[in-house]
């Protein structure tokens, strides 16, 4: 990619996680850097007026200063909106609760040195060789008769009781980022392995894959997404051939869970992580779901009942620093 010589654009949501904590520190080291313009946005209705005004100062780069539902929500409004005929370079700061997506495909460290650090990038001469990645979005439709959502990580079955755990229990006492989400980690498989039945909440999942014939499964934990590294570290998916999706499905009563699930997030999956032990792993250019549940979104819970349509949006390019 060329070097990115326009104006820099970013925008801020002040109530995200760790924006609560620091913003107005946060908005005064921005101020300091007059290559970047700065729009806070106060409500998701403020998003397609703040792209139309950076689009307008043709900004090359637009960074998000919030967490994983912020990029989604300024994401999703960027791919389906012309503001841009191309476009920018996204850059993604770790300014929220869980920033799942900055540290695959952000700027990552605490939000005050990120932020440095952009400020800084942004004020030189912005060189990008080997700190350019791509990623697609999952574009996500639950009915027909309303718009899609767009995110980059999508959960179910266990992961829906760690995802409230983590906000009843974890954020609630001001822990946030990669620690919160290995603690509420942590809990679930604890849970499941105790059989808590506050954890171990299995759900019935109709899967099909490129629209092959759908496979019926009791599903324990579901992960489907675009990212190579999620929360702390995990990599979760294993399986290979085409397609931008990735999914990893663990059936109840799985073998050896703790053992095989230690080395499922680790990137490392062992010889039993199978289909025949209850381990699933593919690549998809399309995946279809049927069921009736809860689906984690980037951190929104979605109520599904009936199908799920999920396909990859096009390509574009993050500033990872």
């Amino acid at each position: 990619m060329s070097t990115p010589t326009g104006p820099v654009g970013l925008i801020s949501n002040p109530t995200s996680g760790h924006n609560r904590d620091h913003f107005d520190s946060i908005r005064q080291r921005i101020a300091q850097s007059p290559a970047i313009h700065h729009r806070v946005t106060e409500n998701l209705t403020d998003i397609p007026d703040a792209l139309q005004e950076l689009a307008a100062r043709n900004v090359a780069v637009l960074a998000i200063n919030g967490g994983d539902g912020t990029a989604a929500a300024i994401l999703a409004a960027l791919l389906q909106h012309t503001a841009f005929p191309d476009p920018p370079l996204i850059a993604l700061l770790p300014g929220g609760t869980a920033n799942m997506t900055a540290g695959d495909v952000g700027v990552r460290g605490s939000l005050r040195k990120a932020v440095g650090r952009f400020c800084d990038w942004s004020a030189s001469d912005r060189r990008t060789g080997g700190k350019v990645v791509q990623r697609a979005l999952l574009r996500v439709s639950t009915h027909k008769d309303k718009p899609p959502r767009y995110g980059m990580f999508l959960g179910g079955g266990a992961v829906i009781q760690g995802t409230r755990y983590a906000h009843r229990t974890v954020h609630s006492r001001g822990l946030r980022g990669d620690f919160s989400l290995a603690l509420s980690t942590l809990r679930t498989v604890w849970g499941i392995l105790r059989n808590d039945p506050a954890f171990n909440r299995h759900v019935t999942i109709s899967v099909s894959l490129d629209g092959q014939v759908a496979v019926t499964y009791d599903t324990l934990i579901l992960a489907i997404s675009t990212l190579q590294r999620l929360s702390f570290g995990m990599r979760p998916f294993w399986g290979k051939g085409p397609g931008g999706a990735r999914i990893t499905l663990m059936e109840q009563g799985c073998s050896r869970f703790a053992k095989t699930f230690l080395s499922i997030i680790r990137g490392s999956p062992n010889g039993n992580a199978v289909p025949a032990s209850g381990y699933q792993s593919y690549n998809a250019r399309r995946i279809n779901l049927s069921m009736e549940g809860s689906l984690n979104l980037d951190g929104e819970l979605l109520h599904v009942a009936g199908d799920v349509d999920i396909s990859t949006s096009p390509i574009l390019e993050f500033l990872r620093l």
